[in-house]
C-alpha cells in the first residue's frame, strides 16, 4: 500500500477554494486512506482469518489453509441451514470483498481528489494567478494594518489588470473565447462542484455493488439491524463465520476439505463502512447546499451586484446619489462574473476586511479610468 502512503503525504489544503471543497478533496480522502492503511495492516500484519482445521493437519497445513481461504473467496451459510452439496450453490453464496477493501478505499480517496485536480489544472487558462493571489490574501490577514492595506492594493491592482486584459483578449482571441469570457472561472468552479456531487453518488453505487448488499440505503439498513439486534447470522452482512473449500493431494489423490473460518477482519470492515456511509451522506448534503449557495451568488446578477455594493457602502462610496449606471458598469462589464467570484474566494481565504480593501481599490481604479475616458471624449475649444 505504498502508493496510498505517498498519496496521503501529497494531500494539502490549497487555499483557492472554500471549506466544503476542502471537506471533499482533503479531509475525506485523508479519512479514507487512514482506513485503508489501518485495514491493510490488519490484513497483512495481523491475522484477518482463522480456520478450524482437521486434527491431522500440521502447523504448515494450518497456515496454508488459512492463507488459501483468505485469498480465495469464502462463502456464508446461515447457521440453521445445511451446507449445500452443489458447488454452484456454494459459489453463489461466496463473499469476495474483504480482500479488496484497502484497495477500494484507496480508489475512493483518489476519486474524491479528481475534481480538485481538474480545478487546479484548468483555472490557469483564465490568465489570473488565482492561487498566488489567494495565498497572498491569506498571508496578509496575519500582518499589521498598514502591510495589509499595501497587500490589498497589490492584489487589487493585479486583479484589475488581469480582468482588463481578459476583456481585451476576448476581442481579438476568438480561439480562447471561453477562457476570456469573464465567466470562465465561475463556470469551471461550479462544474467542479457538480463533479463532487456526481462522484459522491458514484461512491454509493460502488459501495452497494462492492459489498453485495440487498439494501438500497445500505448504511441505514445496517445501522437499523444493529439497533434492532438483528445480527450478521440472520442478515448475512459482514459475516464473522464463513465456510471454505479446498483440495489437497495426498499420494497423488485429491482430498477435498471443508473448513469453518472466522473472518475477524469483517468486524472492522462493518464499523468502517457504516461510518463511511453516513459520512458520505453528510458530505453529499453539505456539498449540494454549498453548490446551491454558490449558484445563487454567482449566476444571479442581483446577487453579484449586492455583494459588491455591500462592501462599497461600508465606506459610503456608494449611496443614493451614485448613478446606478456607473455601479452596473463596474459590476457587469469590469468585474463580470469572474471578478465577483474571485472576491468571494478572497473573502473565504483572506477575510472580509482584506476583501473589502481589494474591492475598494478596484473601485477607485475604475473611477479614475472612467474619469480619464470622459476627459478624452470632451471636445477641444480653440480661441479665435
Amino acid at each position: 500500500m505504498f502508493f496510498l502512503d505517498a498519496f496521503l503525504k501529497g494531500l494539502h489544503k490549497q487555499g483557492d477554494d472554500d471549506s466544503i471543497d476542502r471537506l471533499n478533496y482533503y479531509w475525506t480522502p485523508m479519512l479514507l486512506v487512514i482506513f485503508a492503511l489501518t485495514l491493510s495492516a490488519k490484513q497483512y500484519v495481523g491475522q484477518p482469518i482463522q480456520c478450524w482445521i482437521p486434527a491431522q493437519f500440521t502447523g504448515a497445513w494450518e497456515q496454508y489453509s488459512e492463507n488459501y481461504c483468505f485469498v480465495q473467496n469464502t462463502y456464508f451459510i446461515r447457521p440453521e441451514k445445511y451446507i449445500p452439496d452443489s458447488e454452484i450453490d456454494r459459489e453463489a453464496a461466496e463473499i469476495g470483498y474483504y480482500q479488496w477493501v484497502p484497495f477500494i478505499l484507496g480508489l475512493q480517496a483518489i476519486m474524491f481528489y479528481l475534481p480538485s485536480l481538474l480545478w487546479r489544472l484548468m483555472n490557469f487558462n483564465s490568465g489570473v494567478a488565482l492561487k498566488k493571489m489567494l495565498f497572498g490574501a491569506k498571508k496578509a490577514d496575519r500582518v499589521n494594518e498598514a502591510a495589509r492595506h499595501e497587500a490589498a492594493k497589490a492584489t487589487g491592482a493585479h486583479l484589475y489588470e488581469s480582468l482588463s486584459l481578459q476583456s481585451r483578449f476576448a476581442k481579438y482571441n476568438t480561439g480562447s473565447a471561453l477562457a476570456y469570457s469573464g465567466s470562465y472561472l465561475t463556470k469551471l468552479y461550479l462544474f467542479c462542484k457538480v463533479l463532487y456531487l456526481v462522484q459522491i453518488v458514484l461512491q454509493f453505487v460502488i459501495l452497494n455493488n462492492f459489498l453485495g448488499t440487498s439494501y438500497t440505503f445500505w448504511g441505514a439498513g445496517i445501522l437499523s439491524d444493529i439497533l434492532n439486534g438483528r445480527e450478521w447470522e440472520e442478515s448475512g452482512h459482514f459475516p464473522r463465520v464463513t465456510m471454505c473449500d479446498f483440495e489437497v493431494r495426498v499420494l497423488g489423490n485429491k482430498h477435498r476439505h471443508t473448513v469453518q473460518c472466522v473472518l475477524m477482519i469483517n468486524m472492522f470492515n462493518e464499523k468502517v463502512y457504516v461510518f463511511l456511509w453516513f459520512w458520505l451522506v453528510i458530505v453529499g448534503v453539505v456539498t449540494f447546499l454549498n453548490l446551491v449557495n454558490w449558484t445563487r451568488k454567482l449566476l444571479f446578477r442581483s446577487s453579484r451586484k449586492a455583494h459588491i455594493v455591500g462592501y462599497l457602502q461600508v465606506d459610503g462610496l456608494v449611496d443614493e446619489n451614485t448613478r446606478p449606471a456607473v455601479v452596473d458598469k463596474f459590476v457587469d462589464h469590469k468585474l463580470k462574473a469572474d471578478g465577483v467570484f474571485i472576491t468571494h474566494l478572497i473573502d473565504n481565504n483572506g477575510g472580509s476586511v482584506f476583501s473589502h480593501d481589494v474591492i475598494v481599490d478596484m473601485w477607485d481604479r475604475f473611477l479614475q479610468e472612467e474619469g480619464a475616458r470622459s476627459e478624452k471624449k470632451q471636445p477641444e475649444f480653440r480661441e479665435i
